[in-house]
């Protein structure tokens, strides 16, 4: 690498740090959406569990409970989330960002520079990956972000015939990042650039590869999806819900063609992370005439699989719009997987950089006047995109959470639904305090970072099958006195709401910015069924994510409120015995011919076990082979300076 390479890669890290300079050098924090209701919960809950000396296996406070590593988005095994690990996550959030972004334009500009592209162009292709509209508008999407910006690397090991266990290692990390739809895009592409390459097999072997590394992920995620509301692939509708329009095509170019969104959706953000991917007016009409004229890069076969990769994605991502994407959604089974059609636009985004640079690399000397126009349009485009909060947002305890905590018995809550729905608040209209005010009403999993229970909840995208149905169904409950029953056997003890609710079985409790309703028929989440038909006590020793133990002297049949799932056994005094699916969701066992009974649940799936025995294998095996090749390498370098030696005698 050049001086001059090094000093451009210095000003790519200048230039992450001036746009992250809010949350480097004052205490603020990004919180907007999913980074405050999914991904803080599971980052926590993960370092919670690894802090106390145990593998993040199982999830107990959302839906029931449910699988908690398994969710490709947790990213446990993800080598960057370490940040959250040691930091905590406020600190390791701002490190992820940040060296998220860098990398992004540095692995761009490192591809670039190796197709012996000037360094002006290379430099400006690095900008706009990391501060195009693509990635930059996804920052609140870890896993998401995570995925997408190792391409760039993976073309540059993948075109070296040294590199194929190290490509292989770097596929696995972008699988561990925790985004399939993105990574399955990335592998679209590779293919393209495989065939017009002719390294088909080498890249085969080497996606192969990285699959069988990350066995310790991606076998507890099959497993996961089969149990899924995705064990089918997704409903066409729910499919398709996230679709582009006609008009969006142009926010390939500008943002300034993004229409306001009128949702429900609480977002905070600048523009709709759903429908921004641009590069900007000047680098799409480099774009373009490089298209059309003498190219570097992409010539012959390459330019028009190019153009049809460009066709498809933006056909795709209309969604129901055409019946292109029927066909594909019915015919292709990875594309019934995948909510946003919208996301496969990351494949024209990355192509248009492309075509970009190529331009930038025949203009000679124009191409550093370009290149500053292009960049102080991005400049534009991002000034302010991202809102953010003091630390402290992240452990406020608001009104709703501390009613809630006061309650030390074990007992799940449920949001009506209007409540769950009706999540949008005037924020200007409180200032700061309304993000306060939406995260006090426990959305998605944010109870997970107070260890409160929640029944219902939103935001995971593999939720068990069985829970969908069961949730489905008290929702259709003409009011809350008709579902009393079915919310009593998920061990539903409080109703949030945001209106008052006319019920005799639900007595109010607690009134702040929402009502809070008791159970009058409240039941414990273990109790044992007696044969004449009797409830007893069963008493919950301990409650651990991954082993829990209860004691009782009744016999009969011992109900559990947890969901029923792969991997969890059972021990009645000792001895393994099986467990039964009630309720269509929840636990029982049988307690027969014994005084007392001591139970215990344990969470030990198989295929974690399994997938983690084939990480390791591979890795060894990887590593031995590489090692011997190194050796072997040496051992020539040291034959060839022998020969060159006496050959000089």
């Amino acid at each position: 690498m050049s001086k001059r390479d090094k000093i451009w890669i210095f000003i790519l890290l200048a230039m992450v740090i001036f746009q992250y300079r809010e949350i480097i050098f004052y205490k603020k924090i990004f919180f907007i959406r999913d980074l405050t209701y999914i991904f803080h919960p599971w980052k926590t809950a993960v370092f919670e569990s690894l802090l106390n000396g145990k593998m993040p296996l199982w999830n107990p406070y959302s839906y029931c409970g449910m699988p908690l590593m398994a969710n490709f988005q947790t990213a446990v095994f993800y080598p960057f989330s370490i940040f959250f690990y040691i930091l905590g996550f406020i600190l390791g959030l701002k490190l992820f960002i940040i060296i998220h972004t860098f990398l992004a334009a540095l692995f761009l500009f490192l591809y670039l520079r190796a197709k012996k592209i000037s360094s002006v162009a290379s430099v400006t292709g690095g900008i706009l990956f990391a501060f195009g509209g693509y990635l930059i508008t996804k920052i609140e999407f870890l896993s998401l972000l995570g995925t997408a910006i190792w391409l760039p690397l993976i073309l540059i090991l993948f075109s070296d015939k040294q590199n194929v266990f190290i490509c292989a290692l770097t596929v696995a990390i972008s699988l561990f990042a925790g985004y399939p739809p993105i990574l399955f895009f990335i592998i679209i592409f590779l293919f393209v650039e495989a065939v017009t390459e002719n390294k088909l097999k080498k890249l085969t072997f080497a996606i192969f590869l990285g699959f069988i590394i990350s066995a310790i992920q991606i076998l507890p995620s099959i497993e996961l999806v089969l149990n899924s509301i995705r064990k089918n692939g997704l409903m066409e509708t729910d499919a398709s819900v996230w679709s582009t329009h006609f008009s969006d095509w142009l926010s390939l170019i500008s943002p300034i063609f993004l229409k306001g969104e009128i949702t429900a959706l609480f977002t905070g953000e600048k523009y709709f992370w759903l429908r921004s991917f641009w590069i900007g007016f000047i680098a799409f009409a480099i774009a373009v005439a490089s298209f059309f004229f003498r190219r570097k890069i992409i010539t012959g076969k390459k330019t028009i699989l190019y153009l049809f990769l460009i066709l498809f994605s933006l056909f795709f991502s209309l969604g129901k719009l055409t019946p292109f994407y029927d066909f594909v959604y019915r015919y292709i089974p990875p594309f019934n997987l995948i909510r946003s059609p919208s996301h496969i636009l990351y494949i024209p985004f990355f192509i248009f950089i492309i075509l970009v640079v190529e331009g930038l690399d025949k203009l000679k000397k124009m191409a550093i006047i370009m290149s500053i126009l292009i960049i102080c349009e991005l400049m534009f485009y991002i000034y302010k995109l991202h809102p953010t909060i003091t630390h402290n947002f992240y452990s406020e305890r608001g009104l709703v959470a501390g009613f809630l905590m006061k309650d030390k018995t074990y007992f799940r809550f449920f949001a009506t639904p209007k409540t769950t729905a009706n999540r949008k608040i005037a924020v200007p209209d409180y200032g700061d305090i309304g993000w306060y005010i939406l995260r006090d009403r426990l959305p998605n999993l944010v109870s997970m970072t107070y260890h409160i229970f929640d029944a219902g909840g939103l935001g995971e995208p593999l939720e068990i099958n069985e829970h969908s149905e069961l949730i489905y169904k008290i929702q259709n409950k003409k009011d809350a006195d008709d579902a009393t029953d079915l919310l009593s056997l998920m061990n539903i003890k409080y109703i949030l709401s945001d209106y008052p609710l006319n019920s005799k079985n639900w007595q109010l409790a607690h009134k702040s910015h929402l009502f809070i309703y008791k159970n009058k028929k409240f039941q414990e989440r273990s109790y044992v069924i007696s044969k004449t038909g009797e409830i007893h006590n069963a008493k919950i020793i301990s409650y651990l994510p991954e082993k829990i133990k209860i004691e009782t002297k009744n016999s009969g049949t011992l109900m559990l409120s947890d969901a029923f799932y792969p991997g969890w056994q059972a021990y009645i005094n000792g001895h393994k015995t099986d467990i039964e699916k009630v309720n269509g969701i929840s636990r029982s066992l049988k307690l027969e011919d014994a005084n007392n009974y001591k139970v215990f649940f344990l969470y030990s799936p198989i295929l974690f076990i399994m997938g983690l025995l084939i990480s390791l294998l591979s890795v060894c095996i990887m590593g031995t082979r590489r090692l011997n090749s190194y050796s072997v390498y040496l051992c020539n370098q040291k034959l060839c300076d022998i020969s060159t030696l006496t050959s000089v005698q």
